[in-house]
């Protein structure tokens, strides 16, 4: 794996494994946060075209331990219909996504996200719901980390703590699992991989674990001031990161 990475290998394990553990940590702890910081870790020290489907093994396992451990927490009237939109989204939505500008899709995201915070925001019907699922899968195979997006959508319903983070996982093991078909679709080869995708699944879970004990001694209306903050510097970064690639205010 030494010319797959960009630093000494020994060091990339290291790193990896603790990024894989605090990030599953934060994940657990407040629903989402995890994945982007993830994200920004390996394409720090990954080729390009790994990225992505490296990120999703990796995630998909972390958020799979949050959804065992809270599998008796998870909003299940609402599923069927985000499971649905993000088959559609993973194999279709891409296709058409991709026929528009990166960074004006991830600007208008992170717009979206602080208007569902702090605009009216009504609860999704299902029909919305299934529209937004789609979009949010399509988004997750060109960049990444969508769990934002997720989770804003969540948010509308004012789902209790575990509630709402159980949900907000199994929609994301779910968007996971289809982005890993996609990528073996396309001929991406996990193989050279799969000795630092089983330490950092190893490391996530024990993360996961962690966070979850510290997740029930959060009080609930600190959780809820804690979620909207903590979107609200996800949806900041995505706005900035955008506004940076598009050359806005470059003359």
């Amino acid at each position: 794996m030494n010319e797959l990475i960009l630093i000494n290998e020994n060091l990339f394990i290291i790193l990896s494994v603790f990024a894989s553990f605090s990030t599953s940590l934060i994940s657990a702890i407040f629903g989402i946060g995890g994945g982007i910081i993830l994200l920004s870790f390996f394409a720090s020290f990954l080729p390009p075209l790994a990225i992505i489907p490296v990120h999703a093994v990796v995630q998909l396992a972390s958020n799979g331990g949050r959804v065992f451990l809270l599998r008796n927490e998870i909003h299940w009237p609402i599923l069927s219909t985000f499971i649905f939109g993000c088959t559609i989204g993973a194999f279709f939505g891409g296709m058409i996504i991709l026929q528009i500008p990166h960074e004006l899709i991830k600007f208008f995201m992170g717009l979206f996200i602080l208007w569902s915070i702090y605009g009216y925001l009504p609860k999704f019907n299902k029909k919305q719901i299934f529209f937004g699922s789609i979009i949010s899968c399509a988004l997750s195979v060109i960049v990444g980390a969508t769990g934002a997006f997720i989770a804003a959508i969540v948010n509308t319903f004012k789902l209790p703590k575990l509630n709402h983070i159980a949900t907000v996982a199994f929609v994301m093991m779910t968007k996971h699992i289809l982005k890993i078909c996609v990528f073996i679709f396309l001929g991406f080869s996990f193989t050279p991989y799969i000795n630092i995708i089983i330490l950092m699944i190893i490391g996530g879970f024990l993360g996961t674990i962690i966070g979850k004990k510290i997740m029930y001694q959060i009080n609930e209306t600190f959780f809820r001031k804690l979620l909207n903050f903590v979107l609200t510097l996800l949806a900041l970064r995505i706005i900035i990161i955008s506004i940076n690639d598009l050359n806005i205010f470059n003359i």
